[in-house]
């Protein structure tokens, strides 16, 4: 007989892990938006649309929202790749020696009414660069505005890091049925061009942590939800389906306009963005989850 020993190398994960409690009654339903890719400061971003977003999310009761990353452009004169200053929102002329402070300030004043209903903010790769490359905490300056507290620790409105574990546990009222819904966050990376690359960039991240229920990534301004194979688990004596969904968590900004000069996006021959984010809803009393694509027909 042959022993074969393998010795496996293990690291530590930084993950942050965010966890919601939260109360129901049937027939309760949960509504989660994933907002994410604004990219405020610059003429391409939609803030009407936004702004009717974050009216929509206030007058829900049972709206939560999940912060994706890449709230503010955060592009400096000093990225020769991506600056173009012909671009830059009304609001942000004559600030163009100020760019970190006047964008985290907008972000504020639109995201504001809704700061209640956020269950974490997710860092960006636009809110990491500007801190690295300028000293200009976006993310630290942006979790003093939504807690109302210039020092952590920021418990209100958590810092979700790049990537995250949100764990929403809903308790009934009267009762101590409990249900749990896990979901996996990630702002993401890469530069998919094609519908079928962006979805395999999602599939993929949804096999990192198999016991979420829920997979969201950014970055990639689409909303491709494959289909995720159905797993099958052994639990109590029994053979159940576990069932989960992922998508891509879509943008706020377009790649392409009329009228005005061209971003990066247009530059480097970018697919258009998919304006909104999908609609994530949830009825804990019946261990349901669904599903809703918004988009938005562009006006070039």
């Amino acid at each position: 007989m042959i022993q074969l020993f393998v010795l496996i190398e293990t690291k530590e994960v930084f993950t942050e892990v965010i966890k919601k409690e939260l109360d129901y009654s049937r027939p309760d339903k949960w509504t989660l938006y994933p907002i994410g890719d604004i990219h405020l400061g610059v003429v391409h971003c939609d803030e009407d649309l936004l702004k009717e977003e974050v009216a929509k999310i206030k007058k829900d009761p049972h709206a939560l929202w999940l912060g994706m990353g890449d709230y503010g452009d955060c592009i400096t004169p000093s990225d020769f790749k991506r600056w173009e200053g012909r671009i830059l929102a009304k609001w942000m002329q004559g600030n163009e020696d100020n760019i970190g402070p006047t964008q985290v300030d907008k972000v504020d004043e639109i995201l504001s009414p809704i700061w209640d209903k956020c269950v974490g903010l997710i860092e960006g790769n636009h809110d990491e660069g500007i801190r690295r490359y300028t000293h200009f905490d976006f993310m630290k300056e942006l979790l003093k505005r939504a807690n109302h507290k210039k020092e952590p620790p920021w418990d209100k409105v958590p810092y979700a890091g790049p990537s995250c574990i949100l764990a929403l546990n809903f308790h009934r009222n009267n009762s101590n049925d409990a249900r749990q819904v896990v979901i996996h966050a990630r702002h993401g990376e890469g530069a998919a061009r094609t519908s079928g690359a962006r979805a395999l960039a999602v599939l993929r991240l949804s096999q990192t942590f198999i016991n979420a229920q829920i997979t969201l990534m950014g970055h990639l301004h689409g909303q491709e939800s494959p289909d995720i194979p159905q797993r099958m688990l052994y639990r109590n004596g029994k053979i159940k389906s576990y069932e989960s969904l992922a998508t891509m968590t879509g943008a706020w900004i377009r790649a392409y306009m009329q009228g005005v000069p061209p971003m990066y996006l247009e530059r480097w021959g970018s697919p258009p963005s998919v304006l909104g984010c999908p609609h994530i809803v949830l009825e804990p009393d019946k261990e349901s989850m669904e599903l809703r694509k918004c988009r938005k027909v562009q006006t070039l």
